[in-house]
């Protein structure tokens, strides 16, 4: 098909003032973004809705937090717990869970299956809860861990996942297995321990176990380990060193231990972990502490330091705390507020990051001037989309950047910033020309890009593009498309989702030669991605997409 012979920009109009004047700082200092050193490919940001999962599915405005956590956080990964054969309503729950992100994403979300520990029967203990390990027998001197029955168990749960429409992308076959607690939980150290105090079942022989079971499967969810409970005291070198690490799709670990989450900066076991088998993708898959301000130091050391390719929160939502905070749903007189729920401040930290940075996106190089500034950028695939993000460690002193991307030239722009006082605000500015980061804050540049060659870059000449660049992203209610034609048209927009579906089909009417304007309205799309086609009456077509978020 023949391109469309006009040029598309877009713009977002209304930004929202910041809460607070900071004073200006000097001339702004280049910040310099090279695409051409990259990093780790990002898988994404998650958090785990375990536990609480029915206060969720009870509450009277659940589809409003659904739009909140799925829709504004834009999540990429789901954690879930794996309840089968003793909690029979558990594959009900993650099955709403599931249908709520897709419908807000636009997309599948992925889904993490998690066992906190298998059913009493499997159990030493005969308690699903409690610690204990792997049931064993004892026959001529020789303990024989139940490895059959565990991985047997885990077949059967992803059957009873796929049979509900759930294919896990990932699965992780113990949470913390080296810890134990009076909920569910399983000791497996890294091999079998037997002793005359202490008879544990192997966290190796267990992997092997499910692995090789699985292997069976038409469709084969991506195993993460050891998932062990913090990264201090060796203890993911312990586990990874004791098992076939062919086995394993990515290492996982929480941060329960290894880090003083009041100075994140200062820990080592990020890089130091970061060394463990660098070819295989890390994740970070579940942790909570602190505050809204060393979360955001927290997701830099992992994926700056230790080149992680997924942040995942721990508690999704909780009762007093999570990034959102549930009131009781039964009764609503014990509400804090008129719709019984509340995005954290951690919420929007998170936020910072999840809502800008996608999957398939690559962190590249981000020089930062100042050793009080800790930067990130990142790229898509396509190079047409980048975020930079600047956590201002700094109480007093505010910095005056101006971002510029090698090879590419920044189109649009949006701006997001979350401190002491705000949160998740809109800022003005222009990424190439003056960005003001402030004391203690945690700033978001989200941009459109083209390339520096691509005809795009002078609109008065009007030549043929090959896609366009949507602005900003994510808008809320509307947009606005500034557009160029060469010849006069009758104009057509089309709507999609990630599946091809139309959406909307708008006749925009005939629109002379010259520079125009047209406001796209949302008018009803969930918060997720969306591609669109402008077709002129004579067929030629230019593509875009666009990413929908939501109000606060």
């Amino acid at each position: 098909m023949k391109q469309m012979p006009l040029l598309l920009f877009l713009s977002f109009f209304g930004l929202l003032f910041p809460h607070s004047v900071w004073s200006q700082a000097a001339n702004p200092t280049e910040v310099k973004i090279n695409p051409k050193t990259s990093y780790q490919t990002m898988a994404g940001f998650g958090a785990s809705l375990a536990f609480y999962e029915g206060w969720l599915t009870a509450h009277p405005n659940k589809s409003q937090i659904y739009d909140a956590i799925f829709g504004e956080l834009s999540l990429d990964i789901l954690r879930v717990r794996n309840a089968y054969d003793y909690d029979a309503t558990m594959i009900s729950k993650v099955k709403e869970f599931s249908t709520a992100a897709q419908n807000r994403l636009g997309k599948p979300i992925d889904i993490l299956v998690t066992s906190w520990g298998p059913p009493a029967y499997l159990k030493s203990n005969n308690d699903a809860k409690n610690g204990g390990t792997l049931k064993y027998s004892v026959a001529d001197g020789k303990v024989n861990f139940n490895y059959a029955g565990f991985a047997e168990w885990w077949n059967k749960s992803l059957d009873n996942y796929n049979a509900n429409g759930i294919y896990p992308a990932y699965i992780s076959i113990q949470n913390e297995p080296d810890y134990e607690d009076t909920w569910e939980t399983c000791l497996l150290r890294p091999s079998e321990v037997v002793t005359a105090t202490d008879t544990i079942a192997g966290y190796n022989k267990s992997l092997d176990a499910v692995y090789d079971t699985i292997q069976k499967r038409d469709s084969k969810p991506r195993i993460l380990g050891p998932e062990t409970a913090g990264f201090g005291f060796n203890s993911v070198q312990n586990y990874v060193n004791a098992l076939d690490v062919s086995k394993l799709y990515g290492i996982a670990h929480h941060l329960y231990n290894g880090v003083d989450v009041n100075n994140p900066y200062a820990s080592t076991n990020f890089a130091t972990v970061g060394n463990i088998h660098k070819s295989l993708p890390h994740f970070q898959t579940e942790f909570s502490g602190g505050n809204w301000y060393s979360l955001a130091g927290l997701i830099y050391k992992s994926l700056y330091d230790e080149n992680a390719v997924a942040y995942l929160y721990w508690d999704l939502i909780w009762t007093g705390g999570g990034l959102v905070s549930l009131d009781f749903p039964w009764d609503r007189s014990q509400w804090g507020n008129s719709v019984g729920y509340t995005r954290t401040k951690e919420f929007y930290t998170f936020k910072q990051f999840s809502a800008h940075i996608h999957p398939g996106w690559k962190r590249v190089e981000s020089p930062s001037h100042s050793l009080m500034v800790k930067t990130l950028a990142f790229i898509s695939a396509d190079g047409d989309s980048a975020a930079w993000v600047a956590i201002n460690t700094s109480s007093t002193s505010t910095y005056n950047i101006r971002l510029a991307i090698d090879g590419k030239k920044i189109t649009g722009t949006t701006i997001n910033r979350t401190s002491e006082a705000d949160d998740w605000i809109v800022l003005e500015g222009k990424a190439d020309s003056s960005i003001l980061i402030g004391p203690k804050s945690v700033t978001t540049v989200s941009m459109a890009l083209s390339d520096l060659t691509s005809s795009a870059t002078d609109l008065n000449t009007a030549r043929t593009v090959d896609h366009v660049r949507n602005y900003p992203n994510p808008f809320t209610e509307s947009t606005e498309l500034l557009f160029s034609l060469s010849n006069g048209d009758r104009l057509q927009l089309k709507v999609f989702d990630l599946q091809g579906k139309l959406l909307r089909n708008e006749s925009l009417g005939f629109f002379d030669h010259g520079e125009h304007r047209y406001t796209f309205y949302r008018n009803g799309l969930h918060p997720g991605i969306y591609f669109y086609r402008l077709e002129s009456g004579n067929g030629e077509i230019l593509q875009g997409k666009m990413a929908i978020g939501d109000k606060r």
